[in-house]
């Protein structure tokens, strides 16, 4: 993936904060490693996350360090919250106590007004959120926070970055690039997705979005997955408790299986997904999104600002 910061692929931290608050994971004495490009790795218990901070292109080693270890509080606040966090989010109210990562999922979650999103669908997001913004804060004018694919981007004046993404998961490489610069008001993208690590009730094979932060992105992009389901003989689903016990979404039916489908059936899903996009862009919760189903791709009209297929 030369050239770009990375895939933007659907990363899910849901199994993370549970192993965390089981204490079923090994963690390592010290969990950041210092990478060549001058970035650091975190793998703490389940989670890995990619930081790179940069100065006018010079690695920021240190500072990276920090937040390395800042990512690993913000995982060992999740777990503690864990209980709060399996709460449909409509009806949660945000307390001043609650950890600033855990007000951020809320937050996002509660914009979907989706009555069966819980602040999950914000989790990978979040915490990449709240560890670059410790990072700009801190100083360099270039930060990249990649937890599993939900990545959080804070650009100063004259920075860009490009950002790989795929319309089917399973592929070897990106099929477009997303051009970002620091006057576009971005901070976030992330994509869900049929045959990722986290449930969906569609079969989009990638929804990707762009925002402000990687949180609103991360639930966006749940929600427009979902929303492309369609009802077809094709089409294979299960409970979602019957896959993983201790789900948040217990009740809810999940996709674990697409056959071939008609051209108007997939396009119906599209259809579906691009218009909860455009509704969630509407009312300034996303910046765009690109939607993709067996081999059809759409996307809305601002994402013809910066995206561009890979030749």
């Amino acid at each position: 993936m030369h050239g770009y910061v990375g895939l933007a692929e659907p990363g899910d931290m849901t199994r993370m904060v549970r192993g965390c608050a089981k204490r079923e994971v090994y963690k390592p004495a010290d969990p950041v490693t210092i990478l060549s490009n001058g970035g650091v790795l975190v793998e703490y218990g389940p989670m890995r996350i990619v930081i790179t901070a940069l100065d006018n292109g010079k690695p920021l080693v240190d500072l990276a360090r920090e937040g390395g270890c800042l990512a690993t509080r913000v995982l060992d606040d999740l777990a503690r919250c864990l209980p709060v966090l399996k709460r449909k989010a409509q009806t949660i109210e945000i307390e001043e106590a609650f950890p600033s990562v855990v007000q951020r999922m809320i937050e996002a979650a509660k914009k979907m007004e989706e009555p069966d999103l819980t602040p999950l669908a914000a989790v990978a997001g979040a915490a990449s959120d709240e560890v670059a913004d410790f990072l700009i804060r801190r100083g360099g004018t270039k930060v990249i926070v990649d937890n599993g694919g939900d990545i959080a981007i804070r650009l100063r004046e004259g920075e860009v970055v490009r950002v790989g993404v795929k319309t089917d998961i399973l592929a070897q490489s990106p099929s477009h690039v997303l051009t970002i610069d620091s006057g576009m008001g971005v901070g976030g993208v992330a994509t869900s997705g049929l045959g990722g690590r986290s449930f969906t009730k569609g079969i989009a094979t990638a929804a990707t979005v762009v925002a402000a932060r990687a949180s609103l992105a991360d639930a966006a992009a749940t929600v427009i997955g979902n929303w492309t389901n369609v009802e077809d003989p094709a089409i294979e689903r299960s409970l979602a408790e019957t896959i993983y016990p201790e789900t948040d979404i217990a009740g809810e039916w999940v996709t674990t299986k697409v056959g071939n489908l008609s051209r108007e059936r997939s396009e119906e899903a599209l259809r579906r997904g691009l218009t909860r996009a455009r509704e969630l862009s509407q009312r300034g919760h996303i910046k765009g999104a690109m939607v993709a189903v067996q081999g059809g791709v759409g996307w809305t009209d601002s994402m013809n600002l910066w995206i561009n297929k890979v030749f």
